[in-house]
This record gives C-alpha cells, structure tokens and sequence, in this order.
C-alpha cells in the first residue's frame, strides 16, 4: 500500500527553494499526506505548505498540477515509524508554487519538520536531493520542461 500525500516544487525569482529536514538531515520539497479533513489535493498542498514553511496562503500561488501520480518507496528506516507502519512508500501528485519572497518563509512559525531552507538552481537542487525520494522529483520536473533530454 502507498501512502497518498501531494508535493511542491516552489519556485522563488528563478530559483527553486531546498528544504533541509529537521529529523534525518536531508534535503527535499514541501510534501505530506492527504488528510482525510482535505477537501481536495489542492487544499492538501496549500496546507502542507502553510504548516511547513509558516507562510500565509497569499504569500504563494499554485501554477501547475501534474498530470500523474509519482511513487517511491521508504527506505527500511523510514519503514520503522509508527506513522508509516502498513505502506511502502508514497504516492506524491506534484505541484508547482509560485512564493512572491523568501522573506515570507517563518520557520519558527511552521510546524518543525524542517531546519533551514535556500534558494538554488534546479541542477544544485537535483544534486543534493534526498536519494530515495529522487526519481519522483526528477520525473516532475522533466514533465514542466526544467530538464531536458
């Protein structure tokens, strides 16, 4: 079984914000699971984005929605917590946000889950991405043209 969560890609004056994880020390996107209070996948992003990044809705936009589901799976490690217990991983539909300035980003505001944030180019950001979580974001972004084969 997957877990169904949404993720984000946001993007800030040309560059992509990294988000660095509190708990295991990697670097990521804004993501989370869909709660059953969500009204739709939409409302699960804003959300997610809200509660992480400890902006305010009007502080970013939703530009794009992908066409398809992405799956990975959890690591053994990730498979130990309680949280997670009965999937194999995830099951991410990915959205690309728009945040008007990173100065709108509070981390002492959000919810914790992660320690500091900055702005890179996609290429850094690919490089430093959380390895099994990789293929699904990669995959995202050849779909909205940011890699090109």
């Amino acid at each position: 079984m997957f877990r169904e969560n949404v993720a984000a890609l946001i993007k800030c004056n040309n560059m992509f914000l990294a988000c660095n994880r509190t708990d295991h020390n990697m670097w990521q996107n804004v993501q989370g699971g869909v709660e059953k209070f969500d009204k739709s996948l939409r409302h699960a992003i804003i959300r997610e984005t809200v509660e992480e990044l400890g902006v305010k809705e009007e502080d970013f936009k939703i530009t794009y929605q992908s066409k398809f589901w992405r799956r990975y799976y959890f690591p053994k490690e990730i498979l130990k917590r309680d949280r997670f217990k009965g999937n194999l991983g995830q099951e991410q539909m990915w959205f690309l946000l728009e945040l008007n300035d990173i100065k709108s980003i509070h981390l002492e505001k959000s919810a914790g889950e992660f320690k500091k944030v900055k702005l890179l180019n996609i290429g850094e950001f690919l490089s430093i991405y959380s390895e099994w979580k990789l293929a699904s974001f990669y995959d995202f972004c050849r779909e909205i043209n940011l890699i090109k084969e």
